[in-house]
């Protein structure tokens, strides 16, 4: 990490040297796309008509570069065996990038795709922000980096909340259609990503700061080169793209929230760099702890004394003023230099929240009456720290071969104090709780990808990549305290499972991703097209290791069990016949796991007649998975395994009609899959990191199988504007799903359910309202909702004690909606945009011994963004945003009853960005 951060620091001097050396002359830069398949043009000639302007060529990726004097050009493109097009008044300002995208059309072929021979610089480049869309081969849904930069957004997954038909459950998960993350994959830069938390499959995106992103593009049905393990959607993620010209800016923003800021904020003394999100090591597990589990019997009550004082004492929040303010620092800087191309981004933001809600929680066992628990005060005060850096290098070769090396490294920490009282229906008394915890989560992707265009050999083309990621969840140390409320109002130390102790895991899941793709394009009358073919590979390994203390009272009457946590747990009081330390951790704390998919596909993109196109073929994935459990108690235990291999194809087609050259008609079918887990395949019991239900696995879960229906018409209106209305739907065979069996401990576990369907429609609106009235110029409105309706039925015999046999898909909203109005006012230098967005209620949890099931209840969220800049040209810009203007209230309910609530405050920023050059 330290040699990536001194990597990206040379670079920006580099570019700041190199920047002084820099001549004024401007650039003229964009994509040239095949207006049938959207296919990026390579070797396309790019002649700047006017002077002595030089000319160019389109590299592998359809892109061109050309420096040019400060004046007004026409941009002519020419490629074999198509039309000529031609961009007019094309203004090249110094220092300055115009962009200037365009199209062609094969001679050969009548089209229905509007080309405009002569166009200005400014509508080819507002025309190109749905280009990619409208000429994509998939369904599909996105967010640029112009509309990252311009929300709210400090992360991908509020970003992606204005994209149609997708909501964000708990933290950071993305829902798309309705399907959760068992249905959903996520890939970075081509490549697809480990999770980094042990009970789920994806990674959460809040992970990944909204700095480093270019863009997020959403596919929402398969074709045969994509991983067929999804349903609702591919995230596909790209991180910041090489600048066309040298640049260097930095931003910085800080502000308040309403409800933290103002307030009094604990925490508790941890390490030296926690206000980076680095522990220092004062967390972990001390030297003087045998690696081997700690039982009583392996070990003397004097061994086990200093065991036991080999731990920190440190139990206690302390109560500092109120909360500090947030701070979010980001720089970014690239450019081209020769063959070279550099890029490369470091974000850091340290954010303190304070959450404080109701939670009341309704509990039933096997023959037993329902059990009442209420917690009228729960507090958490979390202090949030997320550091992103992007180095990012790539190496033209030659015209046609070019080499590209990306990195990125991202982390997020959580240094949070809970503390809640109330009655707890299960022991029958009023409790208090205290709980110092850390979670760390970080993420680091490397790859090496090729292009190569082979001209001579019809213009064919191999790409190939070798991604390595990475992901480590680290939780050293959590600490729980629970003491029972005695009748003369004093709380006394309760010696139950929970209390007491002291809490260590780690979490390392790794993907080594080879792949290769080669693709030639082919001509033949009226039919023109591409054949595609490849192969990739997917190896993943994780391992997972958890070691769990507790601190047991020998003789209560040696004890002042009244003593504030610190005291209590001096060392003078661990000894043998005081406090004894006792490790229990389980025998499946530690497992390892792998998956290894190998997958080659074929398929075919072909125009047809102008106005028909046809995207489709056959992609075959053989996965092999396997979990390993060792009971490290036992000496010399025989490891443990369950497995599960599956060979399956996986079609896709996708039909495009164009009405028009602005419209079109899509269609898509599909058959993709949903494979378990590790941990949802496994035969043993799994209890979760802390708390909740205990886990058994199923070795006889079946992988599942869904067909996919879609359909949309679309129609762009110009510049960034559309109109679109989609329906889908989905049919699901054997879907693995949740259910509770009836044990004393309520185990969870997976079951093949006997069916579900996912129906729903989806419309997007995106109009400039100047066309209505010049008054309303400076006006643009955009808006989409989605209307989902779902339904899964779990067979009789695996319904355990859960109440419903047939209910919603879990997180998934009935509908959801996003407005957004803008209003730009160049004369002023002035920007502002509104936000709205809303989800309706969805099944969190499913209920048992017929309690119902429990909802979170529907949200508003109001955003508001403003952003001005000194003058036409100025370095500077300032930025203010207000987010959750509404104090969206979060709220749970089961049936008529008020599960949980709480509230997180109003948040005021303002941010200032200085582009250094």
């Amino acid at each position: 990490m330290t040699i990536l951060f001194r990597t990206i620091l040379f670079a920006a001097l580099t570019m700041v040297y190199a920047a002084a050396q820099t001549p004024q002359n401007g650039m003229a830069a964009g994509t040239v796309i095949d207006a049938q398949s959207g296919r990026p043009l390579s070797g396309v000639i790019v002649t700047a008509e006017g002077g002595n302007a030089p000319e160019g060529y389109t590299d592998s990726d359809g892109k061109f570069r050309l420096s040019l004097r400060p004046g007004t050009y026409n941009l002519k493109f020419s490629a074999t065996a198509y039309a000529d097009a031609t961009i007019a008044d094309v203004e090249i300002r110094p220092a300055q990038t115009t962009q200037a995208s365009t199209v062609m059309v094969l001679q050969t072929v009548v089209t229905s795709v509007d080309v405009v021979e002569k166009a200005t610089a400014v509508e080819a480049t507002a025309e190109a922000l749905l280009t990619e869309r409208k000429l994509a081969s998939t369904i599909s849904d996105g967010i640029s980096r112009q509309e990252l930069a311009g929300s709210v957004a400090s992360d991908a997954a509020r970003a992606l909340e204005t994209v149609t038909g997708v909501s964000i459950v708990e933290d950071g998960y993305v829902y798309v259609r309705g399907l959760g993350e068992r249905y959903s994959a996520t890939m970075l830069n081509g490549a697809l990503l480990p999770t980094t938390e042990p009970e789920k499959r994806v990674v959460p995106l809040d992970l990944f700061p909204a700095g480093m992103i270019e863009n997020i593009r959403i596919l929402k049905t398969y074709t045969p080169d994509l991983p067929a393990e999804f349903a609702g959607g591919l995230v596909q993620m790209s991180t910041i793209e090489f600048p066309t010209q040298k640049t260097l800016q930095v931003s910085v923003k800080s502000g308040m929230n309403t409800r933290t800021t103002t307030s009094p904020f604990l925490t508790y003394p941890g390490g030296s760099r926690d206000f980076l999100g680095f522990d220092d090591g004062s967390r972990g597990i001390p030297s003087g702890v045998p690696e081997a589990a700690v039982f009583p019997g392996a070990f003397s009550p004097q061994q086990l004394q200093t065991i036991g004082r080999a731990f920190s004492n440190n139990w206690e929040s302390t109560r500092q003023g109120n909360a500090r303010v947030p701070l979010d620092f980001k720089a970014v800087g690239g450019g081209a230099f020769g063959r070279f191309g550099l890029v490369g981004a470091i974000s850091f933001s340290n954010a303190p929240q304070t959450q404080k809600e109701v939670q009341r929680y309704l509990r039933q066992g096997v023959g037993s009456p329902v059990v009442f628990t209420e917690y009228p005060e729960f507090s958490e005060y979390t202090e949030r720290a997320r550091l992103g850096a992007v180095f990012n290098v790539a190496v033209r070769l030659t015209q046609n071969h070019k080499i590209v090396f990306r990195n990125l490294l991202t982390r997020d920490a959580e240094k949070s104090s809970r503390e809640f009282s109330g009655y707890d229906g299960g022991v029958d008394s009023s409790i208090q709780s205290q709980r110092l915890r850390w979670v760390d989560r970080t993420l680091l992707a490397n790859s090496v990808e090729g292009d190569h265009t082979f001209v001579n050999l019809h213009n064919s083309l191999i790409r190939w990549q070798f991604t390595y990621a990475r992901s480590e969840r680290n939780e050293p140390d959590l600490r729980e305290v629970f003491r029972g409320l005695l009748p003369n109002g004093s709380y006394i130390f309760s010696a139950f499972g929970s209390s007491g102790i002291r809490f260590f895991s780690n979490l390392a899941d790794r993907i080594y991703e080879p792949q290769a793709d080669y693709s030639v394009p082919f001509f033949k009358g009226r039919v023109t097209g591409v054949f595609k073919t490849g192969v990739r590979a997917s190896f993943r390994h994780r391992d997972f290791s958890a070691r769990r203390f507790r601190y047991i009272p020998q003789q209560s009457s040696t004890l002042n069990l009244f003593l504030p946590s610190n005291q209590l747990f001096a060392a003078t009081n661990i000894r043998p016949d005081g406090f004894q330390i006792v490790e229990f951790t389980r025998g499946t704390d530690t497992y390892t796991g792998d998956m290894n998919i190998l997958a080659g596909y074929a398929m075919v993109d072909l125009a047809l007649g102008g106005r028909w196109r046809l995207v489709g073929g056959l992609r075959y994935e053989h996965a092999d998975i396997g979990v390993t459990t060792v009971d490290n108690r036992i000496p010399n235990a025989v490891p443990q395994t369950a497995s599960l291999i599956n060979t399956d194809p996986t079609p896709g087609v996708n039909v495009i009609y164009a009405l028009t050259g602005r419209q079109n008609l899509r269609f898509g079918f599909s058959r993709t899959l949903s494979r378990p887990d590790f941990r949802e395949l496994s035969p043993f019991d799994f209890a979760n990191v802390l708390g909740g239900f205990v886990v058994q696995g199923n070795p006889l879960l079946n992988r599942a199988t869904i067909n996919n229906y879609d359909a949309r018409w679309e129609r762009f209106l110009g510049g960034n504007q559309v109109i679109a209305a989609s329906f889908f739907a989905k049919t699901f065979q054997n879907p693995i799903e949740q259910t509770i069996l009836p044990s004393n401990d309520l185990r969870q576990t997976f079951v093949n359910a006997k069916g579900a369907r996912n129906l729903g429609v989806e419309f997007e609106f995106r109009k400039a309202l100047g066309s209505i009235s010049k008054k309303l110029q400076p006006f643009a409105v955009s808006a989409n909702v989605t209307i989902v309706s779902s339904n899964i039925e779990i067979r009789p015999e695996n319904a355990g004690v859960v109440t419903s046999l047939s209910r919603p898909l879990l997180g998934q909203s009935r509908y959801i909606w996003n407005a957004q109005a803008e209003w730009v006012k160049p004369a002023w230098r002035s920007r502002a945009r509104f936000y709205a967005n809303q989800v309706s209620r969805r099944v969190s949890s499913v209920g048992t011994f017929q309690l119902p099931d429990i909802y979170q209840e529907g949200n508003l969220f109001l955003d508001f963004v403003y952003e001005y800049s000194p003058s036409e040209n100025s370095r500077w810009q300032l930025r203010m945003d207000a987010q959750n203007l509404g104090d969206t209230k979060y709220r749970w309910t089961q049936g008529s009853f008020d599960q949980r609530a709480y509230q997180l405050g109003r948040t005021f920023q303002v941010g200032l960005t200085y582009r250094i050059f």
